[in-house]
């Protein structure tokens, strides 16, 4: 297992959790933080990311970054609340989470997201 990653599910190797060179991990961190009703919408959702299962609700789920970049940020939205994810190749990489930031916060959400998951794989390509 690599240093820089949390599996959710023992043996899954298409969802994870980001960790940064502290040992921690945003997305974790976040998650366990939640009442449990939103803790358990966060995992049925990431459930249907490691299924292959899509997300098709806008609502819910919604791509963040441009068409161009190659490390794709997305968005699961539950209540007021915001986990950010990386898709990679075909792996998911959850980076943070938050409340909702107002519109003009979101582009730092999209850098942050960005900023972690190059921390353990280098400069964006």
């Amino acid at each position: 297992m690599n240093e820089h990653l949390t599996r959710f599910w023992p043996g899954c190797d298409t969802v994870f959790a980001m960790n940064r060179r502290s040992g921690r991990s945003d997305a974790i961190d976040f998650i366990q933080g939640l009442q449990i009703r939103y803790r358990a919408r966060y995992a049925k959702y990431l459930e249907y990311l490691r299924d292959g299962t899509p997300i098709k609700t806008p609502e819910n789920f919604r791509r963040l970054s441009s068409a161009g970049d190659e490390a794709i940020v997305y968005e699961i939205k539950v209540d007021k609340y915001r986990l950010y994810l990386i898709r990679y190749q075909l792996c998911w990489y959850a980076t943070h989470g938050r409340e909702k930031p107002k519109d003009s916060q979101v582009p730092r959400e999209i850098r942050k997201a960005q900023d972690i998951f190059w921390e353990w794989n280098g400069d964006k390509p």
